[in-house]
């Protein structure tokens, strides 16, 4: 048998808010892209923060930066994660284009994820997980 989820367009998020929850991994000097995908229809990314679960080790800051639907697209917020970081210390988010955070959803290929850019300084061991508010973006 075949699962196929089921859809309902009637109800676009289940409760508000919504929030999905993704475990980040800092890039040792790198990048890294990590997409995570709206599973609801016309919602808006309303807020977001990284809890640090593995301290960066006195390397540098992490930089988050979300943006939308793919690698370099329009920035959506920012997280700037502090050298230092103890584990369990909570970092929020800042817009950086409030258009961009709206209408989201899997009905529009152009807006159906949140690219998470993760940017580590050289030797970071940071990990953290990474929260993600959405509610219905109809007004």
């Amino acid at each position: 048998m075949t699962y196929s989820a089921t859809h309902r367009n009637s109800m676009p998020v289940p409760v508000e808010p919504a929030v999905l929850a993704v475990h980040l991994v800092a890039p040792s000097g790198a990048t890294g892209d990590v997409p995570v995908y709206v599973p609801w229809k016309n919602v808006r990314l309303t807020y977001a923060y990284t809890v640090t679960t593995v301290a960066e080790g006195n390397q540098g800051a992490v930089n988050i930066d979300l943006e939308l639907n793919a690698a370099s697209g329009t920035g959506m917020m920012e997280i700037d994660v502090a050298q230092n970081a103890a584990i369990g210390d909570l970092d929020e988010a800042s817009v950086t284009t409030a258009s961009a955070c709206r209408n989201l959803g899997r009905h529009d290929t152009a807006r159906d994820a949140v690219n998470v850019e993760i940017t580590g300084a050289g030797s970071t061991t940071w990990q953290g997980m990474l929260y993600l508010y959405f509610e219905s973006d109809r007004d």
